[in-house]
């Protein structure tokens, strides 16, 4: 009987505890993710209305913060373009007063100071 116990409840045991471990661990980066949003904004390209996502988003460096930028490509597919870095902020204020402000313009993508010329946006396909 204990040998049965041995091969069954405590795998199941494992099992149980690595998939709580790993549910809460997941949940609580999700509540943490919405502390380094700078800005998102969806703008129109010609592939379609609200076809391009803008995401501004902080990552921890020393010293402050890495500010950086991804434009997502359609919706519901995880696509998108790595704009990578596009500037050094020493906190989350600084990083919205610079680069909280998301544009799609006709000649491209405007973030801040930040330029990505729409021939570039747009050469996915």
């Amino acid at each position: 009987m204990l040998r049965v116990l041995k091969r069954t409840l405590f795998p199941i045991l494992a099992a149980a505890v690595g998939f709580t471990a790993g549910w809460v661990i997941a949940s609580r980066r999700g509540e943490t993710r919405i502390d380094r949003v700078v800005a998102i904004a969806w703008g129109d390209g010609k592939y379609g209305d609200a076809f391009y996502g803008a995401d501004v988003y902080l990552e921890p460096a020393a010293g402050g913060y890495s500010v950086r930028a991804r434009v997502y490509i359609g919706r519901g597919n995880n696509y998108f373009t790595d704009c990578g870095e596009i500037g050094k902020a020493a906190d989350d204020v600084e990083a919205v007063k610079k680069w909280g402000k998301i544009e799609f313009r006709p000649d491209g993508l405007h973030i801040g100071d930040y330029f990505l010329p729409r021939e570039q946006m747009e050469s996915h396909r």
